[in-house]
Parts: structure tokens; C-alpha cells; sequence
């Protein structure tokens, strides 16, 4: 017993450096290439035949132990920002990189373009707005970087360059704090499964790219693989349990386990695997919610209508503040979506589809 703890408390740390790692680590839409290069790094010995797709999906397999396969996705992308324009005066003006509440942005600290340029995001003074300014949440329209620049020539950058959050992860109150969680918290599930697999069934993965922006990783990756049995795909959702209107769906809350989606706007999981998944859970005593909401989408959108059709869930760990600087999730949460991911994984061959 004392063996199987001390393994247990090991990979409880190795699964929150991967996670530190990650959420640390830079990768907008189409600009995923240092927090792919990082998966890489941890995963190269554990997988076979990987490899990066025309769009960017890092990709493999593991143990081929049958020609059947469980397809483990998650996207690398995170939300940030996109320069639009370098102005005269030295501003960078920009736009969306993925869904934002744009009134958040203000005061943020942000890096620009390949040379990680620091710069925040500012907004006029309170004290020369009107006041329906005052009263009027700010858009992008009325946001620029400030860079500390006095001209365009003084500004390193050009428009197309990705700009990033700074948020640095750290923990507090049992509580993990950073960027990106939404999907780097799928990705580190990904990589801690190829790091200590059981599975009797072989394992396909798909790190993916442009999820954020259209779910075009999700569109193209099935299609490089033979023989799936089912799509376990790994995510970050909606924890609005801060909200202090009662009559609000707080979609998932922290502290209740991991959140399998029934719906969404882009698929409806599929009915045995959702049974399965909340038997595995049932039976091994993991906590789990239902994600409450129909809100947002997925790449098992694309995935489930991939080729003649393949079996798709969802299962993902709730996110305080998700699509926003800082992300907050409960550390109990995220090692019972660790937990219930590898039970799900380790049990596939016992699913009846």
C-alpha cells in the first residue's frame, strides 16, 4: 500500500508540472508552435509514428496492441489577441484571437509579437471621458497596446504578430491559478496518460491546433487515423459558480469533479459512451457534474462526424474566469479528471457501442 501511495503522490506532482508547463507556455490560433514543441518533448518517448499535420496537429500513437483504436484529443490553442495595426503614434491596435468580454481587458499586461515585446493594454484616462464613457463598457474598438513607443518606427512588430497573456501559474486555497487552462488542462491529461498507460486497447492521439478559432484542428484530425472505437476528447469548460444571480446556470462548479458534456452547440455525446463513462466513475467513486449549459462547442463537433461517424464525448474540468487573463481551478477537480480520464481509457475494451 505504502508503494502504491508514494506512486500516487508522484504522479500528483508530475501532473501539476505538466500542467504549470503548459499553461505557462505560448500558443494562439496558427501559432502553436512552442507549446507544441513542448508536448513534443514530453511525450517522444511514449509514442510512436508522431508527426505534424498540414494544419499543425501534433499526432501518434501508442502501444499498438490491436487494430483498434481510442482517439485521445485536446487543442493546444489558446485565446489571445491578434495585432491589426501599427499606429503612428506608436499604439498597436488589435483584434480578437477567440471569444472575449472585451470589458476585461483593460490594464492587462501582454507580450507582442515573436520577441515577446511587454506592453499593457490601454484605455482612455477616467479623467478626460465623458461620462457615457464612463457609464459604457469599453470595446476593442477603443483599446490599444502601449508599448512605450513615441512613433511607428520605434515599434518591432507588424500586423499578423500573436499577442499573449502574462499570467504565470501558481497555487492558492487548494487551487490552481493561470492562462490557458482551456485546453491545456486536456493537453496535460493527454500527455499524463501516454506517460503511464494501461490501456488493452491501442491509443491515437491528436494534440490540435485553431480550436478556439473554428475548431479546425478537430475538422481534419480523425481522418489520419484507422479503426477508432471512440473519441475521448479532453477539455476546459464554463465554472460561472461566482455569479450571484441564483436564477443563472452556473454551468459546472468547483469542487464537484470533472464535467461530462451530454450537449453542446456542435454535438450531442454519444448515448453508451456517456453511460460508460458515468458507470467508470460510479464504480471507482470519482465525483462528476454535467456540464449544465448547451453554450460553446468542441472539436468533437467535427470529430463525431468524422468519416462513416465516430462515438464522441467530452469530458473536461471546469475553469473559473475561462476565455480571460486568469483561469482558476480546484485542484481536487483536476486529479479527479485525471483519474477518471485513465480509468476511461484503461477500461475501453470493455465497451459495448
Amino acid at each position: 500500500m505504502l508503494i502504491k501511495y508514494n506512486l500516487l503522490i508522484k504522479h500528483k506532482k508530475e501532473d501539476k508540472l505538466i500542467l504549470e508547463n503548459y499553461s505557462n507556455a505560448l500558443g494562439g490560433g496558427g501559432d502553436e508552435k512552442e507549446i507544441r514543441e513542448l508536448i513534443y518533448k514530453d511525450i517522444k518517448e511514449y509514442a510512436k509514428n508522431i508527426k505534424i499535420d498540414p494544419l499543425g496537429n501534433l499526432q501518434g500513437v501508442q502501444n499498438k496492441k490491436t487494430d483498434k483504436f481510442i482517439l485521445l484529443t485536446a487543442h493546444m490553442d489558446e485565446v489571445a489577441l491578434i495585432v491589426e495595426k501599427i499606429e503612428s503614434s506608436g499604439l498597436i491596435s488589435f483584434k480578437s484571437l477567440g471569444g472575449f468580454v472585451e470589458k476585461i481587458l483593460p490594464g492587462t499586461n501582454v507580450v507582442v509579437g515573436k520577441d515577446k515585446i511587454p506592453g499593457i493594454i490601454g484605455l482612455k484616462s477616467y479623467h478626460i471621458m465623458s461620462q457615457s464613457e464612463r457609464e459604457t463598457s469599453p470595446t476593442i474598438k477603443n483599446l490599444f497596446i502601449d508599448i512605450g513607443a513615441s512613433s511607428d518606427k520605434e515599434v518591432n512588430c507588424k500586423p499578423g504578430d500573436i499577442i499573449y497573456f502574462t499570467s504565470k501559474f501558481f497555487e492558492q486555497n487548494d487551487c490552481y491559478f493561470g492562462k490557458a487552462f482551456d485546453d491545456r488542462a486536456g493537453c496535460s491529461a493527454i500527455t499524463s496518460i501516454l506517460k503511464d498507460n494501461e490501456a488493452k486497447l491501442s491509443i491515437a492521439f491528436s494534440y490540435n491546433t485553431q480550436e478556439e478559432v473554428g475548431l479546425r484542428g478537430g475538422a481534419v484530425c480523425a481522418w489520419n487515423f484507422e479503426n477508432i472505437v471512440f473519441n475521448l476528447n479532453l477539455e476546459g469548460t464554463t465554472c460561472s459558480d461566482r455569479d450571484l444571480d441564483k436564477n443563472y446556470s452556473p454551468s459546472t462548479e468547483l469542487n464537484k469533479g470533472p464535467a461530462i458534456t451530454i450537449m453542446d452547440r456542435t454535438s450531442i455525446a454519444n448515448r453508451k459512451l456517456l453511460e460508460f463513462v458515468c458507470d467508470i466513475a460510479e464504480k471507482n467513486s470519482i465525483p462528476y457534474q454535467f456540464k449544465q449549459t448547451v453554450t460553446g462547442g468542441t472539436d468533437a463537433g467535427y470529430i463525431h462526424k468524422t468519416k462513416e461517424g465516430i462515438p464522441s464525448i467530452t469530458l473536461s474540468v471546469p475553469v473559473r474566469y475561462i476565455h480571460s487573463p486568469w483561469g482558476i481551478i480546484s485542484k481536487y477537480d483536476y486529479e479527479n479528471y485525471i483519474k477518471l480520464a485513465k480509468l476511461i481509457v484503461n477500461n475501453a475494451d470493455k465497451i459495448k457501442l
